[in-house]
């Protein structure tokens, strides 16, 4: 079956009947790997999106950090694109120097869901990304609880937003990024991570469900679990986030 059908979810055009065709049309094309690298380096987003779920192999650095190069600063739809043959592929031993890895936590913070969670899946593959980003992803996780801190009242019961308007796009982008990073530490050696209960202990108190959900996730997987930590969760008022602490 043609990939282009397979990812038609993606390769979506919203002008006329021309530009639909064009597409179609680029889809039925057979790629060679220099024909991708030919594209790669043009700046038609059609032909990117084609090229790069046709791809069959990611054999070096060279062909690893073009295709990552792609994942951010990009077209909504190259971006999953890459995520998604990136979770297809897996060429993870391409992506342990320091470089990639900041790029690929900037890939957790997209603001489309699909593209993280092809990521997760990626990065779930290989023990040794997983290693390399557990620095990188605490720091990350620091830093948008810091900013989030401008928004709420971190000596509430719950975090609360401090403008009482669930349209507050900064603080609702930084609690999409939130989850995902808490849930991307869930797939990590979560007994590796240093000052891990400080984490918690405030997302432990967000008044999003979600956020608390993915708290008790980590905590589950926590050898040494701070007693005071999982009294609280495993009484929390919603289920979803009390039943992380049963399994």
């Amino acid at each position: 079956m043609n990939k282009y059908n397979d990812f038609s979810n993606i390769i979506q055009t919203d002008d006329s009947f021309n530009v639909e065709l064009e597409a179609y049309n680029i889809s039925l094309q057979e790629y060679t790997k220099d024909d991708i690298i030919r594209i790669l380096a043009e700046n038609n987003d059609e032909k990117k999106i084609v090229a790069i779920i046709n791809l069959k192999s990611i054999e070096n650095k060279f062909e690893a950090d073009l295709i990552l190069s792609h994942l951010t600063g990009q077209d909504g739809r190259i971006r999953e694109a890459v995520s998604y043959i990136l979770s297809e592929l897996n060429p993870s031993d391409f992506y342990l120097d320091e470089k990639s890895i900041n790029t690929l936590l900037n890939g957790i913070l997209d603001i489309n869901p699909n593209v993280v969670r092809n990521l997760i899946s990626f990065i779930n593959k290989s023990p040794k990304l997983k290693e390399n980003l557990i620095k990188p992803i605490v720091i990350k996780t620091n830093e948008i609880l810091s900013d989030l801190e401008k928004y709420v009242k971190c000596d509430s019961p719950f975090f609360e937003n401090q403008s009482k308007s669930n349209k507050n796009h900064a603080k609702n982008k930084l609690t999409f990024n939130l989850y995902w990073l808490l849930e991307t530490i869930s797939i990590l050696d979560v007994n590796k991570i240093e000052n891990l209960e400080n984490i918690l202990t405030k997302t432990s108190n967000f008044i999003d469900y979600t956020i608390r959900e993915k708290t008790a996730k980590i905590l589950s997987k926590m050898e040494n679990k701070p007693p005071e930590l999982l009294r609280k969760l495993k009484n929390d008022e919603n289920i979803y986030v009390k039943n992380q602490l049963l399994c």
